[in-house]
């Protein structure tokens, strides 16, 4: 374990990776090491524990959505049950408490009401809808998390890439949101025999948020709100923007290069203020240093003038004296 962490550690020293972001790059190895290994674990259960009890009771249950699905077989094993269910909505829960620590709120909100969801599920022991449920989240889950990943060691890769990413994270979405749970989950809990009431406000509110953080909607967000490439951690890219998730860290960072910015505008301002102010001192001091040459000229000629008109009169009265005499 220590080794991992310490090839973790200088592969985070080598790599392209911001200081700001290496908390998410951790959170998001740790996210795929969780779903990969409950997904591996939900699928051999599923294959070698639920079907064989699934198809014994395959008369009971219909796959139409009239009667009673096979999605809502109750558990016969309550103990294994929720023991692994209890472990899956305890990590549910954390990430829930990340996202609101991380001011994530409407993140934070879906996930609550995904936990809501699987706790209506484990209270009324649909043990194949839990189990379905998560490994279609799960293998999701695991590709957004990767494209993160990827996303963010190739942070300053080409746009194309980028663009590449994106268009596989919206497939994904559109495959899992749109095609599988609204018709496999969603409408059979609706208009199932047992209408469970907490199950269907549950989950349908938490679709709808899904819908509403969809990655189709952030990028429409993205180009009414993010008019700057400092508005977002993307730098201008829509798929930068959604790619890559924003984070406390990368917020504090931004509100820090805003302030320097505004600092060295200030500095700047001031120099040019302080340049203006000493040429237009020293441009008075000329002018004042002239003013006060042409005054001593001036009174210089007024002294010699004075002194020669003097010097005149002078010379004109020993002119008259000598006459005189």
């Amino acid at each position: 374990m220590r080794e991992i962490c310490q090839i973790s550690h200088v592969f985070l020293r080598t790599s392209n990776i911001k200081f700001y972001k290496r908390k998410q790059f951790a959170r998001s190895v740790w996210n795929i090491a969780f779903y990969a290994a409950c997904t591996l674990f939900l699928y051999f259960y599923n294959e070698f524990m639920l079907l064989p009890q699934l198809f014994k009771n395959q008369g009971r249950y219909s796959l139409f959505y009239s009667s009673e699905n096979m999605i809502f077989y109750q558990s016969q094993q309550c103990e294994k049950f929720q023991f692994y269910s209890l472990f899956i909505i305890t990590f549910n829960l954390h990430n829930a408490i990340l996202d609101f620590k991380e001011s994530d709120y409407l993140e934070a909100c879906s996930k609550t009401l995904y936990l809501l969801a699987l706790g209506a599920i484990d209270v009324y022991k649909y043990e194949n809808y839990f189990v379905g449920l998560n490994l279609s989240l799960g293998i999701y889950n695991i590709l957004t998390e990767s494209l993160f990943l990827l996303a963010l060691i190739n942070s300053k890769g080409s746009r194309l890439l980028f663009q590449v990413f994106l268009g596989l994270r919206i497939a994904s979405w559109s495959h899992v949101f749109i095609s599988l749970l609204p018709f496999k989950y969603l409408v059979p809990t609706l208009f199932a025999k047992n209408f469970k009431i907490m199950l269907n406000v549950t989950i349908w509110l938490w679709y709808g948020l899904s819908i509403w953080n969809s990655p189709v909607l952030q990028y429409f967000y993205h180009q009414i709100y993010h008019t700057s490439p400092s508005d977002c951690s993307g730098e201008g890219s829509a798929a930068k923007c959604i790619l890559l998730k924003d984070s406390s860290e990368h917020r504090h960072f931004k509100t820090l290069k805003k302030a320097y910015m505004e600092v060295k505008l200030a500095q700047e301002k001031l120099k040019i203020s302080s340049l203006a102010n000493s040429s237009g001192s020293d441009s008075s001091c000329t002018s004042a240093k002239a003013f006060q040459a042409i005054k001593c000229i001036m009174t210089l000629k007024r002294k010699l003038k004075r002194i020669r008109e003097g010097r005149g009169s002078e010379m004109e009265n020993d002119t008259e004296d000598m006459n005189n005499e």
